[in-house]
């Protein structure tokens, strides 16, 4: 476990610096944010001497059905939203042409899934094995959540511009901690990265946009995908539970 929190601190503290980099530069790119992890840990573990095992990282064949839904579920929280902010006059928040859509969907299935894949074979690849030698799923996968949206924070505060910063950041926290418990499940139930990889790319083509054409501020445009996003956990909660489908 201590190797577990160094790590953590080097990811915390090379993003940091990633980020000092970037809001001095005219137009920042924040795609390399989400190689740091695997970055990091393949430097600690060539300094460390420590052999790199491939099953750490939980890359093998997935189940049928969370590898399903890890495709299914962005899209469908996606049009959600757009659907409400269409009908509300608000605006376009995934596509001004429906044929866009396939586009997204290309994108999503094969750059933001592998980008996204190498991002998740340390999160809920590497963490997730190493912290359910000791705790249980549902501990696990708040203690990743906590850590992973700390870590993604620094995008809210420094790159969104949000009119109001309090309601912005907040929203912003609550869907990347969903979000990230969700992959953990995908994770845990698949016994596989991918689905997790699979869903967080989608997740970035489809929700974690900040849309085409809105006329509303940015924050009110989070806090609309914060309120569906909780709306969709809670209803997936007591559906689970109502199943005896959720793991501890």
């Amino acid at each position: 476990m201590k190797d577990l929190k160094l790590l953590t601190v080097f990811i915390f503290t090379l993003t940091l610096i990633y980020h000092f980099i970037m809001v001095r530069t005219e137009h920042p790119y924040l795609g390399l944010i989400m190689v740091i992890p695997l970055l990091t840990f393949t430097i600690q573990h060539i300094a460390s001497r420590k052999k790199i095992k491939v099953q750490q990282f939980s890359l093998k064949k997935s189940k049928i059905a969370p590898l399903f839904l890890s495709i299914l579920l962005p899209i469908l929280l996606g049009l959600i939203v757009h659907t409400y902010l269409f009908t509300t006059n608000v605006g376009s928040f995934l596509f001004i042409e429906r044929n866009q859509l396939f586009f997204f969907l290309g994108i999503g299935l094969t750059v933001a899934a592998f980008s996204a894949g190498l991002e998740e074979i340390i999160w809920r690849g590497y963490y997730q094995t190493k912290l359910r030698m000791s705790y249980s799923f549902h501990k696990t996968a708040i203690i990743i959540a906590f850590i992973w949206s700390i870590w993604h924070l620094p995008i809210a505060y420094f790159y969104k511009g949000y009119t109001n910063l309090l309601i912005g950041t907040v929203s912003y926290f609550i869907i990347l901690f969903i979000t990230s418990y969700v992959l953990s499940y995908l994770r845990e139930w698949s016994g596989s990265v991918i689905p997790a990889a699979l869903f967080h790319g989608l997740m970035n083509v489809f929700y974690f946009h900040d849309g085409i054409q809105i006329e509303m501020p940015l924050h009110m445009t989070e806090l609309v995908k914060c309120v569906y996003l909780l709306l969709f956990f809670v209803a997936s909660i007591i559906i689970l539970r109502a199943t005896n489908f959720i793991k501890t």
